[in-house]
């Protein structure tokens, strides 16, 4: 487990844990990876491990034509998921990316 390097993170946040997958593959499609059920197992099983408090995150490369790092880290005791990327995507990836994050923390979409 990794924090995330603040000079390559961009704009996250915390979501309801419920809208972890929906964001997942939301920015994947926006990356151009095809996340799927493996993906979604490995982030799932390494989520319970991380701890935003101690700032243990899981970090789950997004190798698609945009390439990104997603960063994930429980909140012990709550329903929250810390979530920050890592990139240089271009400016309408970027918005299509914060568009998701804001929808996800605004409403619960599961």
């Amino acid at each position: 487990m990794t924090t995330p390097n603040p000079d390559e993170a961009f704009d996250g946040g915390w979501i309801n844990d419920m809208n972890l997958r929906p964001l997942c593959e939301s920015v994947a499609h926006f990356a151009g990876y095809e996340f799927d059920d493996s993906d979604w197992q490995a982030i799932e099983t390494a989520l319970p491990t991380t701890d935003v408090e101690r700032s243990d995150w899981y970090d789950y490369p997004l190798l698609g034509e945009v390439p990104l790092t997603l960063f994930v880290a429980a909140d012990p005791g709550s329903s929250v998921v810390f979530v920050r990327l890592a990139g240089e995507p271009d400016s309408r990836t970027k918005a299509q990316i914060e568009a998701a994050l804001y929808i996800f923390v605004m409403w619960e979409v599961a």
